[in-house]
């Protein structure tokens, strides 16, 4: 082959494997299939219950946790009257000092959240799955109140999706 087929082809070679690729993002199973006894098909996601002294997150992790299972779920998410009912408690977040300035001061905090989740038949209550979860991210110490606090916002944001990403993976998976 000449050097004119070998710069035709490393480009096509190129696509070939981005197109094979693709997301990495997906379920278990096909699309056909769904790990849930055939009478489940809509999940009520029940506003996340809030025991941390964190004000907000509970509302940041149910818009979320919805806003995931509609773009990609087997079960069909409901507001109200599903068939199984999804209940999460963020049990506890506790921010802890990671590494220190030369100075003696903090450079970065460690913030851990912790979720506890089960799902549970509507009519029975019997509860199908249980699984707790932990996420932990450092953020940086200002010397600003304001921005250590929103650097501590922006790393429970983060867990958020972390979390929300493991649940749903988790829900399917170990059902």
């Amino acid at each position: 082959m000449g050097s004119k087929s070998s710069s035709i082809l490393t480009p096509l070679l190129l696509a070939s494997l981005v197109f094979m690729g693709g997301c990495g993002y997906r379920f278990s199973g096909g699309t056909e299939t769904t790990p849930f006894p055939a009478d489940i098909k809509t999940v009520e996601i029940r506003s996340a219950i809030n025991n941390t002294t964190i004000t907000g997150i509970e509302t940041e992790l149910t818009n979320d946790m919805r806003h995931e299972f509609a773009l990609g779920s087997k079960l069909k998410p409901v507001r109200t009257g599903g068939d199984v009912i999804l209940n999460t408690l963020i049990g506890a977040y506790q921010d802890t000092p990671a590494a220190y300035r030369a100075d003696g001061k903090e450079l970065t905090r460690m913030g851990t959240l912790k979720l506890q989740c089960h799902l549970e038949r509507a009519e029975s209550k019997q509860v199908l799955w249980k699984k707790d979860f932990l996420a932990s991210r450092t953020y940086l110490v200002t010397d600003s109140i304001s921005g250590t606090l929103d650097n501590r916002r922006h790393a429970i944001s983060q867990m958020i999706k972390d979390l929300i990403v493991r649940v749903q993976s988790s829900l399917y998976d170990d059902f």
